[in-house]
């Protein structure tokens, strides 16, 4: 008999608990901007910049998830931060790049628990809980931080982070490697960041 009761337990608690992804708002502010003079890409015969490379700032971009406001008919009836409060997510951040130039690498990174929970932390119910079934809110990066080579291919996008709960201001840094093979031209190339949202 007891068994049975722990079995009616967990399906009340997961039936109480029971979510579903809530859409929500990526935003990203600043955009890298990479310049390199031939000296400084050749610095001897068989030796280039593609094994050093070089950084933008810790925060050349910063960017943010949040969920969006909830509304019935046309009427609020939840603003973002409740929303983010009341509604905790695990969120992965995949990257890629388009149009990237050949015989170039573009590496990003951040840091663990960088940005800013939203709302902060202790201020949701989800801080609270005995037992979080996500874990804690914050922010993991991939590869324990270090730079992760992004793919100049939407197929092969690649997770650079992950994070628990709506968070604001997430800076990546990025590396360039580029090899003096590489055209001595100005080139734009996009990167793009892809959100996917689970509740496991």
């Amino acid at each position: 008999m007891r068994k049975f009761q722990i079995i009616i337990a967990l399906l009340c608690f997961t039936a109480v608990n029971a979510q579903v992804l809530l859409p929500g708002t990526l935003d990203v502010q600043g955009m890298p901007n990479f310049s390199q003079s031939i000296t400084d890409v050749v610095m001897e015969a068989g030796e280039d910049d593609a094994a050093l490379g070089f950084e933008t700032t810790f925060n050349a971009t910063e960017i943010g998830f949040v969920l969006d406001p909830t509304s019935v008919f046309g009427v609020e009836v939840s603003d973002t931060e409740t929303n983010c409060s009341a509604n905790v997510f695990r969120y992965k951040v995949y990257m890629h790049t388009i149009n990237a130039p050949a015989d170039i690498i573009i590496e990003a990174r951040t840091f663990t628990d960088s940005g800013t929970p939203l709302p902060l932390i202790g201020s949701s119910p989800y801080d609270n809980l005995p037992i979080q079934p996500l874990g804690p809110r914050g922010l993991t990066p991939e590869n324990g931080g270090a730079y992760i080579a992004v793919p100049n291919n939407a197929s092969q996008a690649i997770k650079v982070f992950e994070f628990i709960g709506c968070r604001t201001n997430i800076p990546i840094q990025f590396k360039v490697r580029p090899s003096a093979k590489a055209r001595a031209v100005p080139v734009n190339f996009d990167i793009y960041y892809t959100v996917v949202g689970s509740l496991m």
